[in-house]
């Protein structure tokens, strides 16, 4: 109903009792007023259903102009374009999907008191709900893996590749058992809105357990995605303005962790809510800023070209000289050229190598 992600807590999975009426049903507390939802630093008791719909708007707007972004400097400045970048596509499309989820639940009642909502809208808000969670699921499934591929093609130090190798298998069979537990978050599926059958105890849906394994592995497997290259760029000796580039550009991953690490306390938090509605607004908040952050730090990552044209003293100071002797570094996100060892700092660039596609690197130290 109000969260939308595929690691959902049992809140969503096992929705709380729904009131058929103004009040809640006996024996629960009654939905507490005077309040903001738990998570949401500003207002008090008041509609939050437009915050929602600005949120979902504006994440997925920001989210597209970067994926524009990365296909403009891999289409039209180094003329490459691989399977990693149609992923981010498809990652940016279920995101875009999840938040238009985000804003039909926001527009059935997601972000107002519980017990103000017709009873007729919660059964569409939890369809909405259902959507959103395997949208979530897919989003991000679809940004890691378009992360792990691009490390492979553009790093060839052999421990980034292996570790870049174990770990996208890693992430293949974490996220295909995330989406199999969406499809089947009931059992008929129909219970995860028809509340009836749910309570009727004739249907069976997941434990929390489950769905708390899911959000465990992905907070886990996002940090240690982002620090497969970070050792390997602090021991490279490009000059100072690149590498400090280069570890900014995949330092920015480690913000998609602090959000993945702040949205499941916010879960663990709002799981036993009685206003889940209202309460859950949060939750709604950081799920469109974690799958749309997600794919814009996979867009950042080969924006290197990009700053290279716009800002090329940002990259390099004017009149420094490059160790290739040819204008710049072929690292990430580099032309396709030939490369003549003439000029290579000796134990810094072990290799390059040029194929069909772009340059690659193998960074060692002495």
């Amino acid at each position: 109903m109000a969260d939308s992600s595929s690691d959902t807590t049992a809140s969503q999975a096992m929705p709380s009792p729904l009131p058929t009426s103004p009040l809640p049903p006996p024996g629960f507390p009654p939905i507490r007023t005077g309040f903001a939802p738990i998570g949401v630093p500003w207002g008090t008791d008041r509609d939050y259903s437009r915050d929602i719909m600005i949120s979902a708007v504006v994440t997925a707007f920001v989210g597209t102009v970067f994926v524009i972004g990365r296909f403009y400097t891999r289409r039209v400045i180094i003329s490459v374009l691989n399977w990693e970048d149609w992923l981010i596509v498809a990652a940016q499309v279920f995101s875009i999907g999840m938040c238009a989820a985000f804003v039909t639940q926001a527009w059935l009642g997601h972000g107002q008191h519980a017990n103000l909502i017709p009873v007729e809208n919660f059964t569409p808000m939890a369809k909405a709900g259902w959507v959103a969670i395997l949208l979530y699921g897919l989003s991000l499934w679809c940004s890691q893996v378009s992360i792990l591929l691009l490390f492979l093609r553009i790093w060839t130090f052999p421990r980034v590749n292996r570790a870049a190798f174990y770990l996208l298998i890693v992430v293949m069979i974490y996220n295909i058992l995330v989406i199999v537990t969406v499809l089947t978050a009931c059992v008929p599926l129909r219970a995860f809105w028809d509340f009836e059958l749910q309570f009727s105890g004739t249907a069976y849906c997941h434990a929390k357990v489950i769905w708390w394994l899911n959000t465990y592995l992905h907070v886990v497997s996002d940090f240690l995605i982002y620090m497969i290259p970070m050792p390997v760029i602090v021991r490279a000796r490009f000059p100072k303005r690149q590498k400090t580039l280069l570890f900014v550009l995949f330092a920015f991953g480690f913000f998609v962790c602090l959000v993945s690490i702040i949205r499941t306390y916010m879960l663990s938090i709002t799981a036993q809510t009685n206003d889940f509605t209202f309460d859950n607004t949060a939750i709604a908040f950081w799920s469109c800023v974690e799958t749309n952050a997600t794919v814009c730090v996979a867009c950042i990552m080969t924006f290197k070209p990009l700053l290279t044209r716009w800002f090329p003293n940002l990259v390099e100071r004017p009149g420094q000289g490059n160790p290739l002797s040819l204008g710049r570094v072929p690292t990430i996100g580099s032309r396709p050229m030939r490369v003549s060892p003439v000029g290579l700092q000796r134990s810094t660039i072990a290799s390059v190598r040029r194929s069909s596609h772009e340059i690659v690197v193998d960074v060692k130290g002495d």
